[in-house]
């Protein structure tokens, strides 16, 4: 079967060439955040034609997806925008850059957390796993006011604006910034992160999560999140 990769530059042409070598031109962790739902609806919109001109299978749509947004968040904006003609090709993709989705049903509403499906401290640009999270209505979707209070066993967690990095110990109350965990990964371990979701005004817990990780081949792998 002949194979064809189609790859669209999408950063090259928003900057004039002598800013390329410059590392102020990379965007920050906020800049990125910022045009993220704008990005993730054209990435949707751009799924849609790719499916229908049959450079993307259906089933693999979501996938893609995950993998086009964690390019782009990891990589400053320099990331590119892959369409397949051969299906399967996806099943190859680097899963250190591709996101893994969890939603999880808690009393205090649907929990969506955002992190990687394989992290490895040893070549990622990331200070450390990602942790992003959110919480909505169920009925409606709209954003449910809270805290989020993650607590860890071992290794640090930690904020990061695309600059500084900046360690906040062991437990940390965000009010949805997106947080990273360090630990390194012994083959063969498992840790757990505790999740509390508080109430925007006080110390209330409304709902605890935990998310499990595995260490494998020098990498941290998020399974489940309950």
């Amino acid at each position: 079967m002949k194979k064809r990769l189609l790859c669209l530059l999408v950063a090259f042409c928003l900057l004039p060439l002598a800013a390329l070598g410059d590392e102020s031109a990379y965007l920050s962790g906020d800049d990125l955040r910022r045009i993220e739902p704008e990005y993730e609806t054209f990435l949707e919109k751009l799924a849609d034609v790719l499916i229908e001109k049959g450079l993307l299978a259906a089933e693999e749509r979501e996938q893609w997806l995950l993998y086009q947004l964690g390019d782009f968040l990891q990589n400053g904006g320099y990331g590119t925008i892959a369409a397949m003609y051969t299906p399967g090709l996806l099943a190859y993709a680097d899963e250190s850059v591709t996101i893994r989705r969890f939603d999880a049903a808690t009393a205090a509403g649907t929990l969506t957390l955002e992190t990687l499906r394989r992290y490895a401290p040893s070549y990622s640009s990331l200070p450390g796993l990602p942790l992003d999270t959110e919480l909505n209505a169920p009925a409606t979707g709209e954003p449910v006011g809270c805290r989020f209070r993650w607590t860890a066993a071992s290794g640090m967690l930690m904020i990061w604006d695309g600059n500084d990095v900046v360690q906040v110990g062991s437990t940390y109350i965000s009010d949805g910034r997106p947080l990273y965990w360090f630990e390194q990964p012994v083959d063969g371990c498992t840790e757990t992160l505790r999740l509390e979701l508080l109430r925007a005004d006080e110390d209330v817990t409304m709902a605890t999560v935990t998310l499990t990780l595995t260490a494998q081949d020098g990498c941290w792998l998020p399974e489940v999140l309950k």
